[in-house]
């Protein structure tokens, strides 16, 4: 009997650490984050389709347009760039980091045969819209797309 109460209390208090952790970081804010990450970044992203298009909207609030690649080949659009940290004040400490900085790239494949020749990218409030027109042949060229602000 005493193995089972062991055993059971051992479980308890390591839930009971996991939940404490989970709190500790929730209301202290002091989860780690890799602040000096070499690895690119990802930015929220949506895609949907409509009758005639696949659009993509990618979530990129601080970067400017012409900071942001958008390519198109074999099936796959690519959307790059990099987000630069521009603010004037000196930091002694952090107390939340959640904002990513730096290189970013976004990988996305399309399910659907589209006219890569119409594709249109515009940038408004903070976020890239990339809407791809639908066509009946494949497309096999690598083709970069100019995005309107």
């Amino acid at each position: 009997m005493t193995f089972i109460t062991d055993k059971l209390t051992r479980e308890f208090m390591a839930k009971h650490g996991s939940i404490e952790k989970l709190f500790e970081e929730f209301f202290f804010m002091n989860k780690s984050y890799d602040i000096a990450s070499s690895s690119p970044w990802q930015p929220p992203t949506d895609v949907y389709e409509t009758e005639k298009e696949i659009i993509i909207k990618i979530a990129v609030s601080g970067v400017r347009p012409e900071d942001i690649s958008v390519v198109f080949s074999d099936y796959i659009l690519t959307v790059s760039g990099k987000r630069n940290e521009r603010s004037d004040h000196q930091k002694i400490c952090f107390y939340q980091v959640e904002i990513r900085y730096g290189y970013f790239e976004r990988k996305i494949k399309i399910p659907k045969y589209v006219d890569a020749q119409n594709i249109q990218a515009t940038y408004e409030d903070g976020f890239l819209v990339i809407v791809t027109p639908k066509a009946e042949k494949d497309f096999t060229s690598t083709i970069s797309i100019k995005i309107s602000y």
